[in-house]
């Protein structure tokens, strides 16, 4: 599943192609929403944005389709129409004069009243996003106290989307071992220091593996990534038996939530 720094940079793709132009074309394979394709044909894009793991697409007159892409899920871009690939049918098509977005085998598309969006599932349970420009170590500090929270291991936490949006498994390998953090801690144990560790590395990484993704000129309204470094390479995720990188023993490797993580035994406490 795409995790939130590349679902950020997706939602860049689309906004090239798709904010201030007009949908000249829409298409979906549901048919309750492909009956309500007036709703969107016509109008002019005013954003594309991620939330989460979820994009959101406004166009005028109130309304914005919410995509999940989930496990497999996945976007193509084509010049045209004629061009997209034979095979399995996309379930959504959008096209404007720049070109075609289609998106396959994403289980989650639905079209909400802009007003709405607070009620739709997914996005009222979601925590900070830690791509928010909005979102600090402040913040993050302050919903860690949330009670729900208090007695969950940090692996479980770091892969709850009402914990910290954006998160995802790679993250939560690289988030620990930046705070210097065992996936085994509980958050309720954790000391001022470590929380602040933990909230800082909720920030930084995400945010390095986006910049990453722009090898020079930030998309607009990006700014606030202007100082993050652009480089960004895993130093414990799928390294199995490699030297940890402080020099304290070796990356293991475990399955923690179902999920794979990887750490080091001897620098994460």
């Amino acid at each position: 599943m795409p995790e939130g720094p590349e679902t950020h940079a997706l939602a860049d793709r689309l906004s090239t192609l798709l904010v201030d132009e007009t949908l000249t074309y829409v298409r979906s394979i549901d048919p309750a929403l492909q009956r309500r394709r007036g709703l969107l044909e016509g109008q002019r894009v005013l954003a594309v944005e991620a939330r989460g793991k979820a994009l959101l697409t406004a166009v005028e007159d109130g309304w914005t389709l919410y995509t999940h892409s989930h496990l497999f899920g996945f976007w193509r871009f084509v010049e045209d129409l004629e061009s997209l690939p034979d095979g399995a049918p996309p379930r959504l098509v959008l096209a404007t004069v720049r070109g075609v977005a289609a998106l396959y085998a994403a289980p989650s598309i639905s079209l909400w009243r802009t007003d709405e969006l607070g009620t739709q599932p997914y996005l009222s349970k979601l925590g900070p996003d830690v791509l928010d420009p909005a979102v600090d170590a402040k913040a993050l500090l302050a919903h860690m106290r949330t009670p729900r929270f208090a007695r969950r291991t940090l692996a479980m936490l770091l892969l709850d989307q009402g914990f910290a949006a954006g998160m995802g498994n790679y993250l939560r390998s690289e988030v620990l071992f930046k705070a210097k953090l065992a996936p085994y801690r509980l958050l309720q144990d954790l000391t001022t220091g470590e929380r602040r560790r933990l909230a800082n590395a909720l920030l930084d990484v995400p945010r390095r593996a986006y910049r990453a993704k722009h090898d020079d000129a930030l998309p607009p309204g990006k700014d606030y990534l202007a100082k993050t470094r652009a480089q960004f390479g895993f130093e414990v995720f799928e390294r199995k038996g490699d030297p940890c990188p402080r020099g304290d023993g070796r990356i293991v490797e475990e399955r923690l939530a179902g999920r794979r993580l990887y750490w080091c035994k001897g620098c994460q406490t």
